[in-house]
């Protein structure tokens, strides 16, 4: 019963329209991912944009999980079927190499030889007759099934990936400790099977650098993390493109940053607010946000890029009710604003905040592993060319007769030099 049903099966998940199909697939699964906002990558406003464009298309974003398309039931599902039919190539690949590894040639083989000839020669000595069949490159033959396994193990790496991953991320400004919990992130992205992010141990920024172009544009951005309190521990410095290895999982640094308003609302009769508002690039030249504070207030923040690129020193601040405005100033960390009714604004600071990225890959050695399979099988096949030779001689009526052939796998034509100095070798003339 099992044999008649893995039959179809195998033959189903074997053939090219099916191995075609689920490449198909995974490519247009692929592009999706590629040009919509993912969560866990893009910013929230994108994801928030690729869910205004009314009910139809937010209910296809749902069914298909357009916003997480590499954690989706439908690729998941296409992974697992191009794992089988990987699965299956491969074996069979390598059963062959193990049977074909050691069989040499027949003689019949080499009748179609790209280079073949058949000359006569005086005997040399008393020689009978002999067939010298000769190997080279056999490695070559080990190179397909590498290759494949190189991919099979990719594939399988991208599956546990999906399943047993997770991603994190949280912004934090300088002076800002990082708890060593789940809760400290802002957002998590576990896969179906895989555990919430989290630190080994809490992480002080102790500061942050940013170097910029004259345009704006971020040329670098280097920060420094440290456990926290006295001598808690090494500095580990941490750049855009770099990460932090984990116990479990990494730490990398995006390229999102931007100054910190660190506000403080007081007021008579009422106890002091404090907030961190994150400044955004919201213009070429500046960064801003809103702010909330108590009785309905809002303090819309903007603090100007210097013209050098670095940090800003001053904020500019409009505290609003409504439509009315309250207030305005300039303030630099330390000072403050009066507001109406004996109330007030102080800025007590301008750091730089980052967002932090946390990534727990279970399956990154296997898919490096499939890498270096996968290249060392495309080197197998490309730089090594399997080629057999024949020299075989008989002797008749006084005479030698010589038969000596070359067969290469690929690129018979370059092995013309070769074909010619074993015939030589042998006597003959090419």
């Amino acid at each position: 019963m099992t044999r008649t049903i893995w039959a179809p099966l195998r033959k189903f998940l074997r053939s090219p329209a099916t191995i075609v199909g689920e490449l198909g697939l995974i490519t247009i699964l692929g592009g999706l991912g590629a040009a919509l906002p993912q969560a866990g990558v893009a910013p929230q406003a994108e994801l928030d944009r690729l869910r205004s464009h009314g009910a139809f298309l937010t209910g296809l974003v749902d069914v298909l999980s357009l916003d997480h398309v590499f954690t989706s039931p439908a690729f998941l599902g296409v992974l697992a079927l191009a794992f089988l039919s990987l699965s299956i190539v491969v074996l069979e690949q390598w059963r062959r190499l193990r049977s074909q590894w050691s069989l040499a040639p027949s003689e019949a083989a080499f009748r179609n030889a790209p280079h073949r000839i058949v000359f006569t020669r005086a005997p040399e000595g008393p020689e009978g007759d002999s067939v010298d069949i000769r190997t080279t490159g056999r490695l070559a033959q080990a190179g397909s099934p590498l290759f494949h396994t190189g991919l099979l193990c990719v594939v399988l790496a991208g599956v546990l990936r999906a399943l047993f991953g997770a991603g994190a991320l949280v912004d934090v400004y300088e002076g800002e400790v990082l708890p060593a919990g789940v809760e400290a992130w802002g957002a998590q992205w576990p896969g179906p099977l895989g555990r919430p992010f989290q630190l080994d141990e809490p992480l002080l920024l102790q500061a942050v650098e940013t170097r910029a172009y004259p345009s704006g544009a971020l040329l670098d951005l280097r920060l420094k993390l440290a456990p926290p309190g006295p001598g808690g521990g090494p500095v580990r410095e941490l750049g855009v493109n770099e990460d932090l290895p984990l116990r479990r999982g990494r730490l990398y640094v995006g390229s999102e940053h931007g100054p910190t308003a660190l506000l403080e609302w007081s007021g008579p009769g009422t106890p002091a607010q404090r907030s961190a508002l994150l400044l955004e690039r919201k213009e070429k030249e500046a960064f801003g946000a809103y702010g909330h504070g108590p009785s309905g207030l809002v303090a819309r923040v903007r603090a100007p890029r210097p013209g050098d690129g670095s940090r800003p020193g001053l904020a500019e601040v409009r505290v609003l009710q409504g439509d009315r405005v309250l207030g305005e100033a300039a303030l630099r960390p330390g000072e403050a604003m009066a507001l109406p009714d004996g109330a007030s604004l102080a800025l007590h600071g301008l750091p730089t905040w980052v967002r932090l990225h946390g990534a727990y890959d279970p399956a990154l050695p296997l898919a490096y592993l499939g890498f270096a399979l996968a290249i060392l099988g495309a080197t197998l096949i490309f730089a090594i060319v399997r080629v057999d030779e024949l020299v075989a001689t008989r002797t008749e009526n006084g005479a030698c007769r010589v038969e000596v052939a070359l067969r290469p796998a690929r690129f018979a034509p370059l092995y013309r030099d070769r074909f010619e100095r074993l015939v030589r070798h042998h006597g003959g003339t090419p």
